[in-house]
């Protein structure tokens, strides 16, 4: 968002939560469901050239699946992050799929090639349970998932009788109320119309916004380790975040890194190697 156009946000929310806050907070939710979509690029272009596409039918738009590999292999899951696509974890899908391994990935909802350009946490977590009971694995499976992606597998496997075996969150969020905090300040909306956005929200999920978090989310799965990476300069999701979970969470291991950013993390060799060991078994440090 250029400068001008961030500051036209900030005094369109700024005067109107002021003048009609209960109006403001809808409108910023619906601002704060809006995906950016990026034109694919040529890298992530070759993944959906090569990979197996299908669809599974779901309540809004049918979602579009990709699956890489041998058929009959164990089954890992790749989850996207926001303003992304499947193509996006294309390296790590190649990777898998040259070990043979059966690689599913998904777009999510609102992103890539739907029509649709917007989305939200329970949204994505509902395709993704979609897209799990139309697989429907019979044996333990595993998932690595990016950045948004991360509070997506949380949520989506949390209280469900899928046993996982490795998870891996390239980066991820924790607690939710973080995001609509720092979405609050861009925008200049003020303290109530923001308690009403929360109102909002909650009504929306049925519960509280701390119901999404990422650890409350993790203790309900039933997985057997699950790997973080995390660039500790990290601009867009806080180094912070994966820490917390790591103290809080006894079966989980951190690498931290440094220089290897938050999109460009998911082509670093280095990243590459070693999520995909750490889910073929091998110990990672």
């Amino acid at each position: 968002m250029s400068k001008m156009k961030l500051m036209s946000v900030r005094i369109y929310f700024g005067l109107g939560s002021l003048l009609v806050p209960r109006k403001m907070a809808k409108k910023s939710f619906e601002l704060f469901q809006k995906v950016r979509k990026k034109k694919v690029r040529q890298r992530e272009e070759i993944f959906f050239e090569k990979a197996r596409s299908f669809k599974v039918y779901y309540d809004k738009e049918a979602i579009d699946c990709f699956e890489l590999g041998e058929p009959n292999g164990p089954i890992v899951f790749l989850v996207h992050g926001w303003d992304s696509n499947a193509g996006s974890m294309s390296k790590i899908a190649f990777k898998f799929a040259a070990k043979g391994y059966r690689v599913l990935a998904f777009n999510l909802p609102g992103h890539a090639f739907y029509k649709s350009s917007t989305t939200n946490l329970l949204e994505c977590k509902l395709a993704f349970q979609a897209v799990l009971d139309f697989v429907n694995p019979n044996k333990t499976f595993s998932v690595v998932s990016h950045s948004f992606g991360s509070a997506v597998v949380a949520n989506a496997l949390a209280g469900q009788s899928f046993k996982v075996d490795k998870l891996v969150f390239l980066t991820n969020p924790n607690k939710i109320e973080d995001i609509f905090k720092e979405f609050k300040r861009i925008i200049g909306l003020n303290k109530r119309a923001y308690r009403f956005l929360i109102k909002h929200t909650s009504q929306l999920l049925g519960g509280p916004i701390s119901s999404l978090d990422v650890t409350r989310n993790l203790n309900s799965i039933n997985y057997n380790d699950l790997l973080m990476i995390h660039d500790f300069y990290d601009q867009v999701l806080p180094y912070e975040n994966s820490f917390q979970i790591n103290s809080d969470i006894k079966s989980s291991q951190l690498i931290t890194l440094e220089k290897i950013g938050h999109y460009k993390m998911l082509w670093n060799d280095e990243v590459v190697g070693r999520t995909v060991a750490f889910v073929d078994g091998e110990e990672v440090l």
